[in-house]
């Protein structure tokens, strides 16, 4: 995959607020094209109400820095407080003591 430096020098100079589109991100986060328009960043969200995909290029920034983690750590930790309950089907044991 090469890498476009010509992008990349001229997104360093931009300010955080500037809307940036697919080929700037993939260009900055070295994913390609496709993964970035199939939104498959966790934590990277593209800015809603748009009619084309485009990111703030500030929340890239800092998502570049803290990595995908701040979401994901989030995510993880409200699922260890659900309780813990068995996957799958209910047993007929289980079904017939329900019963009664």
């Amino acid at each position: 995959m090469s890498v476009d430096y010509e992008t990349i020098q001229k997104i360093q100079k931009l300010g955080d607020d500037v809307l940036i589109g697919v080929v700037e991100v993939a260009a900055l986060t070295g994913f390609s094209i496709l993964t970035v328009r199939q939104r498959k960043l966790p934590g990277l969200d593209p800015v809603p109400g748009l009619s084309r995909l485009r990111w703030r290029l500030g929340d890239l920034r800092q998502w570049m820095r803290c990595g995908p983690q701040s979401k994901a750590a989030a995510d993880i930790a409200t699922n260890a407080k659900e309780p813990s309950r068995p996957m799958g089907r209910p047993t007929k044991k289980s079904q017939v003591e329900g019963r009664k």
